[in-house]
């Protein structure tokens, strides 16, 4: 009888070990007894998200100054690209709405914050650890812990001992975050050589000159990929922080989680993916032999300025005894005739459309904005290239490019050292106007909703400065020599333009271009009169009313429908004419395959602004249950896509 007891999987009850109430008396002891440790660990958390999140990011900096400061912080740790992306993905977060901008601001300052305590705490660490190893093998396991237990498990006790929002939810970072910094900075420190360590011995050096100036500069690289790792596992706990009420991004995505919301999860997730990378991309050195910052390579440059032969490069010194040789300054190279043309088209005919988007694109409607607004069916006046009413976004992106075009055109004629580069040579003028022109056809091509509409004088005169950059742009991209060998069109990519062109094609054919949810008022007023006409019971009519007003009017309009802005068209044959381009490479001239990859290039941007236009149109009317389609939002990726192919095959073999 005893072992049948024994052996029953229900007799472990009567060994039931209470661990859940042990945590629960030390959790309540803890917040009676050392309440004001507590609140001592708490409050220089609390402080740095109130300044940084409160009134850094959120009140005192606008969002111009907010992408001016991140710009420059990824200009100098990285480079001029890393800073332009990194305002863009935080422009592109701001877009999404004023209520993610702010949940942005408040995702980055808990990551700020959390990512500057764990390194002020982390690094200190390692370095202990890598030079005391007793240290180390008692602070291993509970890095083990940190790491392998789950975050919901400590963030119960959080939540008991610290509270709910986002302090405790920062508190509960930190265990999670810190352990990648501590492990790595004490892998850095111990894999510096021992033979350079007891050369700074040999040489007298203390050993608080070794860590500063021998180990901590050679374990650089490991500690900041320990800060890159650090940074991400932080960004991770985001949305498992949103359950304590810890706000950011995590919010919107617990709500669309809990609400089975598809748009504010995928906005708020956007917004994360632009967080995460640009965060990445700021910690993550280059990898290059010079790993220092900008500002690091200014002083450097700044110190041997007496001597500019010498380059700042550490390790680098000049022999006094080699005398310095002065070389002539080297004349300028000419521009070639065809080049000449080329550039000087471009600054007139970006001049003529820059000037364009001042002047009329539309009389007596809205062409664009008569899609999201019965008023402007029929809109007397005359409409501007960048009035809401008139060009919109259309006209804007055209304005945009032809004052990048004009720079570019003078640039080129009054600097001819750049005729070898890409846009004195005319490929970006040949790209820059297939943009022009095709914006400038596809806003052409939108049929007008109102009886009594006529096109201005302005949309012309764009077509026209887009067709002169267009064509001095093609004709110095022919005459250009392009010297190396470009990567020749495989079947890999053959096939895989060819599904991308599908892919355009159905996005601009058969996809949705308007979804329209607005209520037809007049509509449901005629179908109450009509059910409820001859009723003897008023709740009949009630009830009538209820259903009526319940119905929505959920319109689709695709991009070939006759009573669409048919802009399908234009996606279709650009989709095309990709196709054409990328087929047109197989030849074995290495200049037509050059010239057919800057083609390409222009093409996908060309199909990108018109989808960027579309958009930004429509998000600029701001109507009410109208938005753009997903077409528009396929086409902006597409064309990307094809873009990045024309460039890529632009580029030698």
């Amino acid at each position: 009888m005893f072992a049948t007891e024994f052996w029953d999987n229900s007799n472990l009850d009567a060994w039931e070990i209470p661990f859940g109430l042990w945590i629960e008396e030390i959790v309540f002891w803890l917040t009676t007894h050392i309440k004001g440790f507590l609140d001592a660990v708490k409050w220089p958390v609390d402080k740095l998200l109130e300044l940084i999140i409160d009134n850094l990011l959120q009140d005192w900096l606008p969002w111009p100054v907010v992408l001016l400061l991140f710009f420059f912080l990824g200009l100098a740790t990285r480079n001029f690209l890393v800073g332009m992306g990194s305002a863009a993905g935080l422009l592109i977060c701001g877009l999404l709405g004023n209520e993610y901008w702010d949940l942005t601001m408040e995702t980055l300052g808990m990551i700020i914050v959390a990512v500057l305590v764990c390194t002020v705490i982390g690094i200190p660490l390692g370095i202990l650890a890598a030079r005391v190893d007793a240290f180390w093998s008692r602070l291993r396991p509970v890095l083990d812990g940190m790491q392998v237990i789950h975050p919901f498990v400590y963030l119960l006790p959080i939540i008991f001992l610290f509270g709910v929002r986002r302090t405790p939810g920062v508190l509960a970072t930190l265990v999670f975050a810190l352990p990648p910094i501590v492990r790595l900075t004490n892998l850095g420190i111990r894999q510096v050589p021992a033979d350079v360590v007891e050369a700074a011995r040999a040489f007298g050096a203390t050993e608080t000159r070794i860590l500063r100036e021998v180990q901590m500069p050679l374990a650089r690289p490991a500690i900041m990929a320990g800060l890159n790792q650090t940074l991400l596992l932080s960004l991770s706990m985001v949305g498992i922080v949103a359950i304590i009420a810890g706000g950011g991004l995590g919010k919107p995505i617990l709500t669309a989680l809990n609400t089975a919301d598809i748009p504010i999860g995928a906005s708020a997730g956007a917004g994360l993916y632009f967080v995460g990378v640009l965060l990445d991309r700021i910690s993550q050195p280059e990898d290059n032999d010079d790993r220092r910052s900008l500002l690091a390579r200014i002083r450097s440059a700044w110190s041997t300025r007496s001597d500019p032969v010498v380059p700042a490069v550490p390790g680098m010194q000049a022999d006094p005894e080699t005398p310095v040789v002065s070389a002539a300054p080297a004349a300028l190279p000419e521009l070639a005739t065809s080049h000449r043309i080329g550039a000087a088209a471009a600054l007139v005919g970006g001049l003529i459309a820059a000037f364009s988007v001042l002047l009329t694109w539309g009389n007596d409607a809205g062409l664009l904005s008569a899609y999201a607004r019965f008023d402007d069916i029929d809109l007397p006046g005359a409409h501007s290239g960048l009035d809401a009413t008139g060009g919109s976004w259309f006209g804007i992106v055209v304005g945009l490019v032809a004052l990048a075009v004009t720079f570019g055109g003078a640039s080129a004629l009054w600097r001819p050292s750049n005729r070898d580069k890409f846009h004195a040579g005319g490929g970006a003028f040949l790209a820059a106007g297939l943009v022009l022109v095709s914006v400038s056809v596809a806003y052409l091509t939108v049929s007008p909703r109102g009886g009594d509409y006529s096109h201005g004088t302005g949309v012309w005169l764009a077509l026209l400065g887009g067709l002169i950059v267009l064509g001095g742009g093609a004709g110095a991209a022919w005459r250009m020599r392009w010297g190396d060998e470009p990567s020749r069109a495989g079947p890999r990519e053959l096939a895989g333009m060819v599904v991308l062109a599908l892919f355009l094609a159905l996005a601009g054919a058969s996809g949705s271009w308007i979804l329209d949810q607005r209520s037809d008022a007049a509509q449901i007023a005629a179908e109450l009169a009509a059910e409820a006409e001859g009723a003897d019971q008023g709740g009949l009519a009630a009830e009538v009313l209820a259903e009526a007003l319940a119905e929505t009017r959920r319109v689709v309009v695709r991009g070939l429908d006759s009573e669409g802005p048919r802009i399908g068209y234009i996606v279709l044959a650009l989709a095309v004419a990709s196709l054409a381009a990328t087929l047109g490479r197989l030849v074995r001239s290495h200049g037509a395959q050059h010239y057919l990859a800057v083609v390409l290039f222009g093409l996908g941007c060309a199909i990108a602004a018109i989808g960027v236009a579309w958009v930004a149109t429509f998000v600029r009317l701001a109507t009410p249950a109208l938005s753009p389609g997903a077409s528009a939002f396929l086409a902006v990726i597409g064309g990307l896509i094809v873009a990045a192919r024309g460039w890529r095959a632009s580029r030698p073999a």
